[in-house]
């Protein structure tokens, strides 16, 4: 043990900063790299393909995807602005739902936006005390997940039907 750590004395200055720039070399590096992929991601599953959504207000979003449906309000492509969706499908089962709205004028940008759907989602905060007893929990469907992510638009409706989707609920 140095005699500065033993007597409890910090250390100076500079070399605070070098170790600092060192440790702000090193995450560059690693930065750079990007995250580690696994060993068989070069090995893609049958009937699908490696995706990458990268969204304006959120993460990037990167799969092995098979498209499970798409929409867009402009498939002439003669509008100027118009909104495209698609839902991916991964090897795990998960869902991934995407968002864009695309535009072809000056001076505009497209908007990505895209959301994970893991699986049906137990409504805790709906349960009753009788949904308790029966052991009947109330979920939302990986279905009512992407159309709350899509914003229950005219778009997701449509997509919706292409899939053959019943979003009908049933009050008694």
């Amino acid at each position: 043990m140095s005699k500065r750590k033993k007597l409890g004395i910090a250390p100076s200055p500079a070399v605070v900063a070098e170790s600092f720039q060192r440790a702000a070399q090193d995450l560059h590096e690693v930065m750079k790299k990007g995250p580690p992929v696994a060993p068989e991601a070069d090995n893609a599953p049958e009937g699908f393909t490696r995706e990458k959504i990268v969204c304006n207000r959120g993460p990037t979003y990167e799969f092995w995807g098979k498209l499970l449906g798409e929409y867009s309000t402009n498939p002439k492509r003669d509008r100027s602005k118009w909104t495209e969706l698609r839902l991916w499908e991964t090897p795990s089962g998960q869902w991934v739902a995407e968002s864009a709205g695309c535009s072809d004028e000056p001076g505009h940008v497209d908007i990505a936006d895209a959301a994970v759907i893991r699986g049906p989602v137990v409504l805790v905060d709906r349960q009753t005390l009788e949904d308790f007893q029966q052991k009947t929990p109330q979920t939302l469907s990986m279905e009512f997940q992407a159309m709350e992510f899509w914003g229950w638009s005219s778009p997701a409706k449509a997509l919706a039907k292409r899939l053959g989707w019943n979003l009908l609920i049933n009050v008694e």
